[in-house]
């Protein structure tokens, strides 16, 4: 999925789904949503993609296709892991593919699963965070 094509998504979504006359949304909130929501389909697109060719580098297929497949492969994970995340859950998304890159040609030295685990120690920070946060949100205000 192209950014132009993503773009076109999100604002269909935005006419479709316009944002209630309550919450007072300025046109530069609304511009920042289009994109945030066209980075999240073109991310999603990308990891969809990279997931389907995972499960495909598992059959058998001819040497001239297969290294096409790791080349495109190659592509996409770079592309994931450079795109800019909008939204808190697609950094657990980044972090598989990583923990993916680590693994992928088979055993895993020491130094490897120690940033394995360096990772699932991030990823339950992060979520620890999340979670304080919103426990912060819902405590009562003082008036």
């Amino acid at each position: 999925m192209t950014r132009e094509e993503a773009m076109a998504k999100a604002r269909e979504f935005r006419r479709v789904h316009p944002t209630p006359g309550h919450l007072q949304e300025t046109e530069d909130e609304g511009k920042r949503w289009e994109a945030d929501y066209a980075t999240r389909l073109q991310f999603e697109a990308d990891f969809d993609e990279w997931l389907q060719l995972r499960m495909s580098a598992a059959e058998e297929a001819p040497d001239d296709e297969q290294a096409e497949l790791c080349r495109r492969e190659d592509e996409l994970m770079q592309l994931i892991l450079t795109a800019p995340v909008p939204y808190e859950w697609m950094i657990f998304r980044k972090l598989e593919v990583v923990n993916y890159c680590i693994t992928k040609h088979g055993e895993a030295s020491w130094s490897e699963l120690l940033a394995l685990t360096a990772l699932d120690a991030i990823k339950a920070d992060i979520l620890r965070m999340s979670q304080m946060r919103e426990r912060e949100f819902a405590k009562p205000r003082a008036a």
